[in-house]
């Protein structure tokens, strides 16, 4: 008996329930802001990780010509504003064009292996609660081969060229395909998200922002 239940309990480890909040019928529009659907276990056992399971997709390869352009830039270098427990909808077409290879590779947030001089940027401000905090930060990147950067910066103008960020973070994922940040900080933070296609790609994405108070 000892067996079995230990049997069920490994298989409902590795289920996830849907989420109650089905994404709205049609296509996806830019700038659209959603609830993020989290996906819940259905067991959660000693020794499971505490870091959520990436969120089901709000864009994927049959949404790619939803959306040509992603809209107007709203102040400054900034796109939008996302926060905690949101997905937006996005295409880096119509973004800015601020940050190059060398900047990327000066403030040690890429590589200059990877070619970012071509394209537009989408930027969107996360404005983290005070406090000590995690936010995992997913991009669905169906349709473009598209890289997910996240650089800490709370002055209200956009870096400059010559600025210098004092933390930064990024996931070298090639190719189209889900990408994943995690970001941490104590006391006050603001993070500026920022997507942009190796070479010259230009693509719809999606992100979607999970929270978790704690440092670990």
């Amino acid at each position: 008996m000892f067996g079995l239940v230990g049997m069920l309990l490994l298989q409902a480890c590795c289920v996830t329930l849907p989420s109650s909040d089905p994404l709205p019928p049609g296509p996806r529009k830019p700038g659209e802001k959603l609830k993020v659907r989290e996906r819940k276990p259905l067991v959660i056992l000693p020794g499971d990780s505490d870091i959520p399971p990436r969120p089901e997709p709000a864009v994927t390869a049959a949404n790619c010509n939803d959306v040509r352009d992603g809209g107007k830039v709203k102040k400054g270098c900034i796109t939008q504003r996302i926060s905690c427990g949101e997905t937006v909808i996005g295409h880096t077409r119509g973004g800015v064009d601020k940050f190059d290879t060398r900047w990327w590779e000066k403030n040690f947030c890429w590589p200059g292996t990877v070619d970012h001089d071509g394209g537009d940027e989408r930027i969107y401000r996360l404005d983290m609660p005070e406090g000590e905090w995690r936010a995992f930060v997913w991009m669905d990147s169906p349709c473009a081969d598209l890289d997910l950067m996240a650089m800490r910066w709370n002055e209200n103008s956009c870096p400059s060229p010559s600025s210098t960020v004092s933390h930064c973070e990024s996931n070298l994922v090639r190719g189209i395909g889900p990408e994943k940040v995690e970001l941490v900080h104590q006391g006050k933070a603001t993070w500026l998200l920022v997507v942009e296609g190796a070479d010259d790609e230009e693509g719809m994405f999606a992100l979607h922002v999970i929270c978790r108070e704690g440092l670990r």
